[in-house]
């Protein structure tokens, strides 16, 4: 059994000029022996090009390297 396993989640967003992109959310879990429930260690977040960027609320991100904005998708 491995100690660590990753989940990518999928969230459409919107650039700021309204073109659609699709950032990835990548959560890393840990496996411990005595607890049934892996347990979140890490989230972090990137578009599809290996961009990263940073949650600025629960629908805002922004692109670490440019600072331009991305809002999710209702």
């Amino acid at each position: 059994m491995h100690r660590y396993s990753e989940q990518v989640v999928r969230h459409q967003a919107l650039t700021e000029e309204g073109k659609p992109c699709e950032i990835l959310e990548r959560i890393t879990y840990e496996r411990r022996p005595a607890v049934a429930e892996p347990a979140v260690v890490n989230r972090r977040y990137d578009l599809r090009t290996g961009e990263r960027v940073n949650r600025l609320s629960d629908t805002e991100f922004e692109e670490d390297f440019s600072g331009a904005r991305l809002r999710l998708q209702p």
